[in-house]
């Protein structure tokens, strides 16, 4: 019978948002870890002090993974304390230790490209182009500010808490899971949607004719030489379908605004 209910889950997940509150050099985010799985292990362990103290000493140890991706961390082995035998305790830290490393690692690695160099992209240029189309102004600052936060916000909260569930409950397929999920074409689709949405914001921008400040056919000529090095670069990099894709979007953009 588990002892853990849904509450208990939940709660110690919405304590991995300290998990970086108290870095070290040496096990960098250990005491975060703790304090998230801290509740948890009480329940556990709550008629037996000497257990609950090895078990504390055991999430002393090395911790890094990302932030966001860490409850899939807390779900697995808030379910492998509550399952693996107490009779042999250096059996249990060796078993619980390995298969913390097993995904720490490779969670740290999917959420660093997915958040990092996808979504948090994403969201920024997404409400700077808001703010960017409405003028800058005090109220297309905030919007653009809410804008960014939601879209950021939603993949993080869900990733979260959809983790630390199924971890927790069905943690023996989690490698499965990971696997299955196609990380890098999901990292593709959003920076692909992102450069259509960075055409979309310039060309609206090259629409509006009601800055007075520098003339506009002057900063039309500076976003094209931008673009055009921006898309060099890019070519020159890497030649793939998805580089020759944006570049071909963008420019149709600008040629359709110089014809019309």
């Amino acid at each position: 019978m588990k002892k853990i209910n849904i509450f208990t889950l939940l709660l110690s997940g919405l304590k991995l948002n300290f998990l970086q509150a108290a870095w070290n050099f040496e096990r960098l985010q250990n005491i975060g870890f703790l304090l998230s799985i801290y509740k948890i292990l009480k329940i556990i362990y709550k008629n037996n002090i000497e257990n609950l103290k090895i078990a504390i000493k055991r999430h002393l140890e090395f911790f890094n993974t990302h932030i966001f991706f860490s409850s899939a961390v807390l779900g697995m082995v808030s379910r492998l304390e509550e399952d693996l035998d107490n009779s042999d305790p250096e059996k249990k830290n060796k078993e619980i230790e390995n298969a913390k490393i097993g995904v720490m690692g490779p969670l740290a690695a999917i959420g660093d490209s997915i958040f990092w160099s996808a979504i948090k992209p994403f969201a920024l240029l997404t409400g700077i182009g808001y703010t960017y189309l409405m003028g800058f102004n005090a109220d297309s600052l905030i919007y653009g500010s809410i804008i960014s936060i939601i879209i950021y916000n939603i993949p993080r909260i869900f990733v979260k808490y959809y983790l630390l569930i199924k971890s927790y409950y069905d943690y023996q397929k989690l490698f499965t899971l990971l696997q299955q999920i196609k990380f890098q074409h999901l990292i593709k689709v959003i920076k692909i949607t992102g450069m259509i949405l960075l055409g979309v914001i310039s060309a609206g921008y090259l629409y509006k004719k009601n800055l007075n400040f520098i003339p506009v056919r002057a900063i039309d000529n500076f976003l094209l030489v931008i673009i055009f090095i921006l898309i060099t670069l890019a070519l020159k990099r890497k030649t793939s379908i998805s580089n020759i894709l944006i570049a071909i979007i963008v420019l149709s953009v600008f040629i359709s605004y110089i014809i019309g």
